[in-house]
């Protein structure tokens, strides 16, 4: 699996898809079955201080998915015969803007889009921001190195949302690819509050199954990383450009621990009637904090 962690520079979609296209070239050359980019890897996942200017910019850079520039992309995974997970700001026929991946197979078919479900405010239509979140999660059997499995893909602040993991593994998922774009922290940094990264490693961990997160340079930080089903540290890149491809024993340890319905974590231990009944008794409502009031 190629973990192609990219330069971007804000709103400059033409030489961040030059470096793209040459990243996924090095995951090719270093033998990648499977590559992944960051989230929003065209726009450099553009926010800025002035929201409307923002979503003016960003209506005019993003790509549906039969585009000009994904084409690009297709190609190039046809051509290496390469699996691609491709995170991109998606123009939809119906004009709405999503924060989208497009899962690629080898032949350069579009297998899948998944649409980031878990928006927050600055990037949220109705909100300061234009995305429209999607309504489905996202699960899909892949060929790697002869192997088929199921790869589930989310987008960053997704992996906050225990669900979010938690549905990829009751769909079959056994890897869940993470396109992102924020500053991460060091899996071996020990601090007093529960990162991104601790938190990355429970759901993990929770759901027994690998998670690759790839994440941008120069806009971001870098830092990309891979955690297996025990939350064990995989791997973990550095702050600059990097591909790296990672072995993953997706079928050998996954099958075994999803094999055992009553091992570690329990899922065969799982009660959904009870779960589905407490879901249904209205209590889920988000609160707007500016619309909490107290006495």
């Amino acid at each position: 699996m190629g973990l192609c962690q990219i330069w971007t520079e804000q709103w400059n979609v033409g030489g961040n898809l030059q470096r793209t296209l040459a990243a996924l070239e090095e995951a090719a050359a270093q033998g990648a079955q499977l590559a992944i980019t960051p989230e929003c890897v065209l726009h450099g996942d553009g926010f800025g201080d002035n929201p409307e200017d923002t979503k003016r910019r960003l209506a005019t850079v993003a790509e549906p998915v039969d585009g000009a520039r994904i084409a690009r992309v297709r190609e190039l995974a046809r051509m290496r015969k390469m699996v691609v997970v491709f995170g991109f700001a998606e123009r939809a026929p119906s004009g709405l803007i999503h924060n989208s991946a497009a899962i690629i197979s080898a032949s350069g078919e579009v297998l899948d889009v998944y649409r980031k479900v878990h928006c927050r405010n600055f990037e949220a239509v109705g909100h300061a921001g234009v995305f429209t979140p999607g309504d489905r999660f996202v699960a899909t059997d892949i060929a790697v190195d002869g192997l088929s499995f199921c790869m589930g893909t989310m987008i960053c602040f997704d992996r906050e949302i225990p669900e979010s993991v938690r549905c990829l593994r009751a769909m079959g998922a056994q890897f869940v690819a993470c396109p992102l774009a924020c500053d991460t922290m060091s899996l071996d940094e020990h601090v007093d509050y529960a990162h991104n990264e601790m938190i990355t490693r429970c759901r993990a961990a929770e759901n027994e199954v690998f998670i690759a997160v790839v994440n941008q340079a120069g806009r971001f930080n870098g830092g990309s990383f891979v955690v297996g089903p025990g939350g064990e540290k995989v791997a973990q890149l550095g702050a600059g450009p990097e591909v790296r491809t990672v072995g993953i024993p997706v079928n050998g340890v996954s099958r075994q621990i999803h094999a055992q319905a009553f091992g570690w974590m329990g899922w065969g231990y799982r009660r959904q009637g009870v779960y589905d009944r407490h879901r249904s008794a209205g209590r889920e409502g988000v609160i707007n904090p500016s619309e909490k009031k107290i006495g």
